[in-house]
């Protein structure tokens, strides 16, 4: 079986290989058409256009020559040889003209030019490689089947395979000494035959310490050092085909030769010696995806060493990341002293756009803290992410490039106290009072005040890096504004007077370092830190939305610094802050804790909503024309909609949406609501330039939720077909909500629509027209019938009587105002509901009545009809006179 998988393995590459040389032939075919093209463009032009002297033409040609001969292969040279110099006759000089644009010869790239080397390599030496793989498998095979068959003893199978390696190596080493030594990537039969030799070695050292306990772990590290070095010094020599094949398969051997005794140990060592073997070359040879194999192959290993991971592992796990990052990230840019290269200070965008560090940095923190947070908090972990920190800072004062890690190391502070929050809760843990200095609450204190100090020492040293400044400005306000969502309420008088003496001690600092700062950024970002401290230490007296009005009142003083000293500062930022207080604004209206919260007496959203709207309203004021001015504008509309859909419900029912199960006065109350807000957001898009098509969907969204209530309200819950009190007042009741009001702002959405979509406005109208119906219909009811109007109570004549008199008299203004403003479709729906009336009168009203009273009421019918046939003539005449 594992021969036919190494033949399919055998397969595979050839095919990829195949289809690699055929697109490379392909777009090497496409470069010579065009060039071929290029070339009889000028020829065409030398002959029909104008003459020039005769060098001219022979150095354009040679030009071209020269161009061929350097970008093509001999072949293809010879192929296209018909276009000689020769061929070309200089025309006749008639009369002077401008001399024609020289046209370019394709110059190859260096990446076309390695494919070109790697073709011609492969198409003469397709078969010298294809043998180097499956000796490469052979040796891999060899060591897995002396494992499982047992044919011969451990130290013969292990000295056969040995021997098959070294002789590889030997024979490589001796043909590269007898032969010409070639530059580049032509060396291939010493390389091919090396990288199978190292592969086997690699093997077989491994399966000896693991499997067979024939080496100590001593013997076996220096073993596989040996290997490793001896590798990368002949892949020196041979080139860096040799490295590609080495670090591949020195990555792939723990596959090949598992043993499934999951030892994390041996795994780590040896694939920490395997890349220290492929940076060594990776950096002498200067090629770059060799790093790409190397940082794929090590990332992939230290993933895959979290499966294994176990609880005496801990240390070993943190450890191999440290060291990670320090021999693929810190190393190969500062050196092996960790010299500093740089202290200058960064744009942010520069500080952003320091690739691959970032995304190498974030492949080893990020998979360790995680793990963190899921598995058990101990002294451990808890030493790992301390050292994690101490390491990140430690960088960051050797490169100037790394300011941005600064934050990072701020975040794993975070993550640290939540962790340890999340493990050491008890209920007997707030009876001490110096809980405060214990557990998370004491590690979150004394971790923001070292960053606090980091960031004022430094930034003193080096003014202008900005960073240093931010993380002394904010470190003490976000880890003690983290141990403040994570402390309960009974326990906060006691934590609160350490906090504040801190928060007024950090934030009369920044205020003092303000004043004697030179540049604006720095204090800028020093007086943001005094106000986030001082806004934390009174928020702290409030209740839990206190941190939620804080981080309102620091946008609005950010935006205010930023108008009174015109500080050029980026938006995003902001909008971050503004992002994650409309998530908290959002989410609280529905946390069980906010349930019965109040702020001063009053229940919190009452104080909160409005208030934030305020703020946003306030700091969108300091931004004249900017993006952020239409951003905090939407905030606060956002705040809006949260305040009307949660606030009236809970006013009106004593807690807030609950969607599951809203009776008929919060389906009323959510139908306005919404499809209020949604004419505004769809308002609002006319001036959200880039953000309209966010408010476009928002307004949209919230009128179809709308309208969703509003069906379910007509067909489940209808006062028409149900008993439900509607209120005493005529017009002044819940039916001004359920029909009246709707039937206005669906009006008004229809004008919103027309500009996007003007299909859809008829189909709206309609849906007004049938609000405005029921609502008058039903108004005339509860005239007549009071707060229950369901239609099983019957109806008495009067009230027959008042529905035609009224929609009369309505159907008659509406055909005048038709007139009036000379529309049609307003006529022909004023007609259409005389029309109706008259059915009405002569269906239902008169089929009861006898004698006078019958006579009278055709008789004043009569007169009403040719009063307005008169009235109609009299209004046509004076719009078209004739």
């Amino acid at each position: 079986m594992d021969d036919l998988v190494g033949l399919a393995v055998i397969v595979i590459l050839v095919v990829v290989a195949g289809a690699i040389c055929g697109l490379i032939a392909l777009v090497q075919l496409n470069g010579l058409k065009q060039e071929v093209a290029v070339l009889r463009a000028k020829v065409t032009h030398l002959q029909t256009h104008k003459p020039i002297s005769q060098s001219e033409p022979q150095s354009e040609a040679s030009t071209a020559q020269a161009a061929l001969s350097r970008s093509e292969p001999i072949a293809a040279y010879k192929a296209r040889s018909n276009l000689t110099p020769q061929s070309v006759s200089p025309p006749v000089i008639n009369q002077p003209s401008a001399p024609p644009k020289k046209a370019k010869p394709a110059k190859a790239s260096a990446i076309e030019l390695l494919f070109n080397k790697l073709r011609a390599g492969f198409e003469e030496n397709w078969m010298t490689w294809i043998g180097a793989i499956a000796l490469a498998f052979g040796g891999i095979f060899l060591a897995k089947y002396s494992l499982e068959a047992g044919l011969l003893s451990p130290v013969m199978r292990l000295s056969l395979g040995g021997l098959f390696g070294l002789s590889l190596i030997a024979a490589a080493a001796y043909l590269h000494h007898k032969r010409i030594v070639f530059e580049g990537f032509n060396n291939y039969i010493p390389a091919a035959l090396a990288s199978g030799g190292f592969i086997t070695c690699f093997a077989l050292t491994l399966l000896a310490y693991s499997s067979y306990d024939m080496l100590s772990p001593t013997v076996a590290f220096f073993a596989l050092a040996v290997i490793a070095i001896s590798a990368s010094a002949m892949a020196l020599r041979l080139g860096p085909l040799l490295a590609v094949l080495g670090i591949i398969g020195a990555y792939s051997v723990p596959i090949w030769v598992s043993t499934g005794s999951g030892n994390l140990f041996a795994l780590f060592m040896y694939v920490g010696f395997v890349s220290l073997s492929a940076a060594l070359v990776a950096h002498k040879v200067q090629r770059a995806w060799l790093w790409y194999l190397l940082w794929a192959g090590h990332i992939g290993w230290y993933l895959v060493g979290f499966t294994l991971l176990k609880i005496n592992t801990v240390w070993l796990m943190g450890t191999f990341a440290l060291l990670s990052i320090v021999g693929l990230i810190a190393i190969p840019r500062l050196g092996l002293k960790l010299s500093v290269i740089e202290h200058r200070p960064h744009s942010l965008k520069r500080l952003i756009k320091v690739l691959p560090d970032h995304l190498l940095l974030l492949a080893f923190i990020a998979p360790l803290i995680f793990t963190m947070l899921i598995s058990h908090f101990d002294m451990q972990w808890q030493t790992i992410g301390v050292l994690c920190i101490v390491l990140v800072l430690f960088l960051v004062l050797k490169n100037s490039r790394w300011d941005i890690w600064q934050g990072v190391a701020l975040v794993i502070s975070t993550l640290l106290v939540i962790g340890a929050e999340r493990t050491h809760l008890s209920p007997n843990l707030f009876d001490d009072a110096l809980f405060i200095f214990k557990n998370e609450y004491g590690l979150g204190l004394l971790l923001g005040l070292l960053l606090t100090a980091f960031g004022l020492y430094y930034g003193k040293k080096q003014i202008k890096r900005l960073a240093f400044h931010i993380t002394g400005a904010f470190s003490a306000f976000v880890m003690i504004a983290t141990l403040y969502t994570l402390i309960p309420n009974s326990a906060l008088s006691t934590a609160y007077p350490l906090w504040a003496v801190v928060l007024f001690v950090v934030a009369a600092i920044l205020i003092k370092l303000a004043q004697h700062n030179t540049t604006l950024f720095q204090r800028f970002t020093y007086w943001v830190g005094a106000n986030a401290n001082i806004t934390l230490a009174i928020t702290m007296l409030l209740s839990d939305s206190g941190l939620t009005i804080a981080l309102a009142v620091q946008v609005l003083l950010i935006s205010v610094l930023i108008k009174r000293y015109s500080v050029p500062m980026p938006h995003w930022p902001i909008k971050a802050l503004v992002a994650a207080l409309l998530l908290r604004l959002t989410l609280s209206s529905w946390t069980p804790s906010y349930d019965a919260l109040t702020v001063f007496g009053l229940h919190w959203s009452i104080v909160v909503y409005p208030l934030c709207i305020a703020l946003f309203f306030a700091a969108a004021k300091c931004f004249d024309s900017s993006k952020l001015k239409i951003w905090l504008e939407g905030a606060a509309l956002h705040c809006l909609a949260l305040f009307i859909t949660t606030e009236t419900s809970y006013q009106l029912v004593g807690h807030y949406p609950q969607f599951d199960s809203l009776n008929f006065y919060e389906q009323i109350l959510l139908t306005c609501n919404w499809l209020a807000l949604g004419c505004v957001y769809l308002h609002r898009a006319k001036l959200a330039g880039t953000l309209a098509k966010l408010y476009q969907v928002a307004g949209f969204a919230l009128a179809g939720l709308a309208g969703v209530f509003a069906i379910k309200t007509l067909l489940d819950d209808n006062p028409l077909f149900e008993s439900l009190y509607i209120g005493e007042l005529p017009i002044f009741n819940w039916l001004l909500l359920l029909w009246l009001v709707p039937a206005g702002l669906t009006l008004w959405l229809a004008k919103l629509v027309k500009p996007i979509n003007a299909k859809a406005t008829p189909f709206i109208l309609a849906v007004a027209g049938g609000f405005i119906l029921l609502a008058i219909n039903s108004f005339i009811r509860q005239y007549w019938q009071g707060p229950y109007i369901y239609l099983s109570k019957g109806a008495s004549n009067a009230e027959l009587y008042s529905y035609s008199v009224i929609w009369l008299v309505m159907g008659a203004g509406t055909v005048i105002f038709g007139h009036l403003k000379n529309q049609l479709l307003i006529q022909k729906v004023g007609l259409g509901l005389l029309a109706a009336v008259i059915v009405k009168v002569f269906l239902i009203d008169m089929a009861n009545l006898e004698g006078l009273l019958k006579a009278l009421s055709f008789i004043g019918l009569g007169l009403s009809l040719v009063g307005l046939s008169w009235l109609f003539q009299k209004l046509r005449s004076r719009v078209n006179p004739v």
